[in-house]
């Protein structure tokens, strides 16, 4: 039975066949956008940020769920993103941050892709490997990662203009992340940007499209809108922002995540003394989960790591394994091989956060995200009662 595609069966099957899943609520993320478009001015176009992979829900499905919104366009790093969303049957903008090397040429150009330009060079390498190739020119506002610099933005444009068979799309760029001890450091990349632009209309070569906001910017900088923005984390329902400008009520796109209980037993004599691991105790019910360290759960188990299984909190025990990890299960003794164990999210009356899982896996929610594996199935399901998270 092939696992692959949108039907939500197929994603079923792969995580009772895998037996450990996160459950993605597509019905959040659509929410969030409409969030967002609430707050922009209609001219204001949307492209998707859905790096890594969609923050690890998956670019795909979440794009397919996004295009129903009538987003404008998406952006992603990985071609391999570009390609899973082009096979949802998404044929919106795509625009390629840096991160594409002139060898993926073929695959970008079949895929209708438009590429990031931060050089001459660069420049010159898709043009002798894509066929009319469509570009965004990438600046570099002060964040010190790719992109032309402000001295060196409006040259590119000129040579890109000269060229009959480059169309130029747009021109963006990334608010610096980077600490700083300069308050009016936006201010100081919005300044940057004006005068790129003022020159660049001077000399008649200003693109149709001009973008500097992502998640954090959009919702505190309604000065940098322009023609349009690219969040990202937002649509998971990761403000990047305690009190923003811009007031937005977010649902978290992850609902759970979840393992099942592949052993059970009870710990006797035969097994000689027990060993010096903490929790593991003579007579207890040990049980084994079919989530471990590979999996994207921390190598060494944090103190006050628990499951849910059958409703009730169980302690997660040490040492984590590639696929497996302890659980002790002395105070569930009605559970069962092959119960579902949560460990984020739900499950009866008991509840383990998002917040409570990023602090004991030593990050913050983003990074909660990014730790999403590749491999894991996700299955697609509405979130009806998900408490909504106020930013006003």
């Amino acid at each position: 039975m092939p696992l692959s595609g949108i039907c939500g069966a197929d994603h079923a099957t792969a995580a009772m066949l895998r037996g450990n899943w996160y459950e993605i609520d597509l019905d959040a993320i659509r929410h969030n956008y409409r969030q967002l478009r609430g707050q922009l001015p209609r001219h204001v176009k949307v492209y998707a940020c859905l790096k890594r992979n969609a923050y690890g829900c998956g670019a795909g499905p979440v794009a397919c769920a996004l295009a129903k919104e009538d987003v404008d366009g998406f952006a992603v790093a990985s071609v391999l993103d570009a390609v899973a969303i082009r096979q949802e049957g998404v044929s919106h903008p795509l625009l390629l941050y840096p991160g594409a090397l002139p060898v993926a040429a073929p695959t970008i150009q079949s895929l209708d892709l438009t590429v990031s330009v931060s050089s001459v060079d660069e420049l010159e390498q898709w043009r002798a490997t894509i066929t009319r190739p469509r570009i965004f020119i990438k600046v570099d506002l002060g964040f010190f990662r790719a992109g032309a610099t402000p001295f060196e933005a409006c040259k590119l444009l000129a040579r890109a203009a000269g060229f009959a068979d480059v169309q130029v799309e747009g021109i963006y760029a990334h608010m610096s992340e980077l600490p700083t001890t300069h308050t009016s450091n936006a201010k100081e990349q919005l300044d940057r940007m004006h005068a790129i632009l003022r020159e660049a209309s001077v000399l008649g070569l200003r693109p149709a499209v001009v973008m500097m906001s992502s998640t954090e910017g959009v919702l505190n900088h309604p000065e940098m809108d322009f023609d349009a923005v690219d969040p990202g984390a937002l649509f998971f329902g990761l403000p990047d922002s305690d009190r923003p400008t811009r007031p937005v009520m977010l649902r978290p796109a992850l609902k759970t995540i979840s393992a099942s209980l592949v052993s059970v037993k009870r710990l006797d004599a035969s097994l000689g003394p027990v060993p010096g691991i903490f929790g593991v105790n003579p007579g207890m019910t040990l049980g084994v989960i079919g989530m471990g360290w590979g999996d994207g759960f921390p190598r060494d188990v944090p103190r006050g790591a628990v499951g849910l299984i059958r409703g009730k909190r169980a302690r997660l025990l040490p040492p984590a394994h590639l696929e497996h990890i302890r659980i002790d299960l002395t105070d569930v003794p009605d559970a069962r091989f092959g119960d579902e164990v949560v460990l984020l999210g739900r499950q009866g009356n008991q509840s383990i956060t998002h917040e409570e899982v990023a602090t004991l896996w030593g990050t913050d929610i983003v990074g909660l995200y990014a730790q999403l594996r590749d491999h894991i199935p996700r299955i697609y399901a509405a979130m009806q009662t998900t408490k909504e998270i106020p930013h006003e």
